[in-house]
């Protein structure tokens, strides 16, 4: 019997195969991103999303969930792209002309979106989303599949398109009363917030301005409307998840915040307030990281990344990586991570992490949605 013209008309040929996996991969992506979406915007724990798609600076997943194309009137846009998968899929299983005249056509129209979606991702972001990136690319697998074998066509079947459609509708009902009721318990949580921030003593800024730097979005730190002065311990964990939220305040946040690191280890060699032996790494790791001012941001990324192999000598392979000689039995950068402890003094400092945003004092950590309410507010007071 001659073969039918038909991608999906043909039985379980080797690329209805491959077309069926590149489908179910879409539905799985679209899936991620969507959970992506309201873990990071409605993170429901400490220390928010995933990080498995923040991989860079340029590659991660943030800058196009805080990008006003995350969503539509409150619909992730990966339900989208999770539909057009699920149709991709339900066409191969289920195989038809007029379901594979309805998928050629939408697999043009999906791919021409994530052309744009791409565009606008590295012109306006200035970043690119690994797991939206290989959702086009996947997008781009089901157009050149459907285009070569399949029913090629621009019009889509109106029965079928229909009956789609309403799925869309239904789902984006669903998304839209969720992202709606998050969004309700965000805005009390952080008007909360905001208001606990406002109520905080003012105790300025941190005397002496610290030479280690996390970010810096302004030439000087006292020219950013937004202003952190952390003090940590590279052995304390909850320093570590603060220290894994700074990328994601300066993605957001960009020029208009500046981040200062204070060395507070409690660690009785270096810390004189510290009278037993409780972190023995943390000064230690504090020296590596003072000891070369321009390398500072880096180390401290190194550092906090492995900081459960800190006694493992890490840091003494995080030195050598670097070229650090001598940092820990150098006097003078054992006096600097000294200064860098006495200017705790001035906010009367009881634990680490403790946060100084502009001028006032958050004790422990705090969830990023919490940071973004705060820093807005103090954004909406720079406005005339």
């Amino acid at each position: 019997m001659e073969a039918k013209k038909g991608l999906t008309l043909n039985g379980m040929t080797g690329m209805n195969f491959l077309f069926i996996l590149n489908a179910a991969a879409m539905v799985g992506v679209s899936t991620y991103l969507t959970t992506h979406f309201y873990s990071t915007l409605y993170p429901a724990q400490l220390g928010g999303a995933s990080s498995l798609c923040n991989i860079s600076d340029f590659f991660n997943c943030d800058a196009a969930t805080y990008s006003k194309l995350a969503h539509v009137f409150g619909v992730p846009t990966s339900f989208f792209g999770l539909v057009i998968g699920l149709m991709f899929l339900f066409t191969a299983l289920m195989p038809s002309e007029s379901l594979e005249k309805t998928s050629n056509a939408f697999s043009k129209y999906n791919f021409l979106g994530c052309i744009l979606l791409f565009i606008f991702s590295l012109g306006a972001l200035g970043s690119l989303c690994p797991f939206c990136t290989v959702y086009y690319v996947l997008s781009g697998i089901a157009f050149f599949l459907l285009h070569k074998g399949g029913l090629n066509t621009w019009k889509p079947d109106l029965k079928i398109s229909g009956i789609w459609g309403i799925v869309l509708l239904i789902g984006s009902f669903f998304f839209y009363q969720h992202t709606s009721s998050k969004e309700d318990v965000k805005g009390k949580l952080n008007a909360g917030v905001v208001e606990q921030f406002r109520k905080l003593a003012a105790m300025g800024d941190p005397s002496n301005e610290s030479p280690y730097k996390v970010h810096m979005g302004t030439k000087n730190y006292a020219e950013a409307p937004i202003r952190i002065a952390v003090f940590s311990d590279f052995e304390c964990p909850f320093c570590k998840v603060v220290a894994e939220q700074m990328p994601e305040l300066v993605r957001r946040y960009g020029d208009k915040i500046n981040i200062q690191y204070f060395f507070y280890p409690l660690d009785h060699k270096c810390n004189s307030n510290i009278k037993n032996k409780f972190h023995e790494n943390a000064c230690d790791a504090a020296m590596i990281a003072a000891c070369d001012e321009k390398k500072f941001a880096v180390i401290h990324d190194e550092i906090f990344a492995q900081q459960d192999r800190l006694r493992d000598g890490v840091l003494k392979e995080i030195a050598e990586k670097h070229g650090l000689k001598g940092c820990l039995e150098n006097k003078e950068i054992k006096d600097k991570v000294i200064a860098s402890i006495n200017g705790a003094t001035q906010f009367n400092l009881k634990s680490t992490p403790t946060i100084i945003v502009n001028g006032k004092k958050i004790e422990g950590t705090i969830p990023s949605a919490q940071f973004f309410a705060i820093f807005e507010d103090i954004l909406s007071g720079q406005k005339p």
